[in-house]
């Protein structure tokens, strides 16, 4: 598998190996105030952040900073609570490090979630948006530097970064639920400051659906990985308008729950489908 060149994710996996041997064939990472989506989750075993080697302690209010290992709906997963950001002064190639981890335990899917703003203005506080594609904004490639085993850089197909039958799928089981939800493009930018109304208006002329400021390292290097990805993104605010940090945890808390009906329905079709689909 490809890489930035560095054993931190074995490392990493070293240190929960030695704790459980649940082989999780799901990651799940949670967006701010979206911790609470996996507090289900039984038989876990929990780690900080900050006793894995590479992973930075978390800095933003509403990231917990840990990752738990347990069942869900029978499922074994790995739910990282929080995640690692770009406009915290990390590399993008630290901001996959969850994915990563993820994927040396033994996860073949990834279920991306996020507090995004709504680009599209026809979107509501509290809805999700199902990913179809993403547009990078943060001003580098999540994968710049990163080889693979005999030294070539690793050209990704980029086509279908989230899978589309899980997309429809995701779709499928929100509507069956009662759950309006949209597909959309998620644009990343690179944060911390949220948009001004003349960048949003410039990301919806390039079509921009929902916007937020990660989520793209992760789905990027997911895919050089040869994992599945999912992306679930619960709108807070419409972006653009005026907007603080608290307002969208406030927002992105009342959100969860919907979020966390979703993931609980999907988890086991994902798991059934959680073959490898390489790059």
């Amino acid at each position: 598998l490809p890489s930035p060149g560095d054993r931190l994710a074995e490392e990493a996996a070293g240190v929960i190996r030695e704790r459980t041997s649940i082989v999780p064939s799901v990651a799940v990472i949670l967006g701010s105030g979206l911790g609470g989506v996996v507090d289900d989750i039984t038989d876990a075993e929990s780690f900080a952040f900050a006793d894995l080697s590479g992973f930075p302690a978390p800095t933003v209010p509403g990231h917990q900073g840990r990752l738990s290992l347990g069942f869900l709906g029978g499922v074994p997963v790995a739910a990282f609570r929080g995640r690692i950001h770009f406009y915290e002064g990390n590399e993008l190639s630290t901001c996959a490090l969850p994915v990563r981890l993820a994927r040396v335990l033994g996860a073949t899917t990834v279920v991306l979630t996020a507090a995004v703003g709504g680009i599209d203005r026809s979107l509501v506080a509290g809805q999700v948006a199902v990913g179809v594609d993403q547009i990078n904004m943060m001003g580098a490639n999540p994968l710049r530097g990163w080889r693979r085993p005999d030294g070539s850089p690793p050209f990704v197909d980029m086509s279908e970064v989230f899978d589309r039958d899980m997309a429809n799928l995701a779709v499928e089981r929100a509507r069956a639920l009662g759950i309006e939800v949209v597909r959309g493009v998620y644009v990343a930018m690179p944060g911390p400051t949220y948009e001004t109304p003349a960048e949003i208006e410039a990301l919806r002329r390039l079509g921009g659906t929902v916007v937020g400021m990660s989520v793209v390292p992760e789905s990027t290097a997911a895919r050089a990985l040869g994992m599945r990805v999912v992306g679930l993104f619960s709108v807070t605010n419409l972006a653009g308008d005026a907007a603080t940090h608290e307002e969208v945890l406030e927002m992105a808390d009342r959100a969860a729950t919907t979020t966390r009906r979703i993931i609980h329905e999907l988890l086991p079709h994902l798991a059934d489908r959680s073959g490898s689909s390489g790059p």
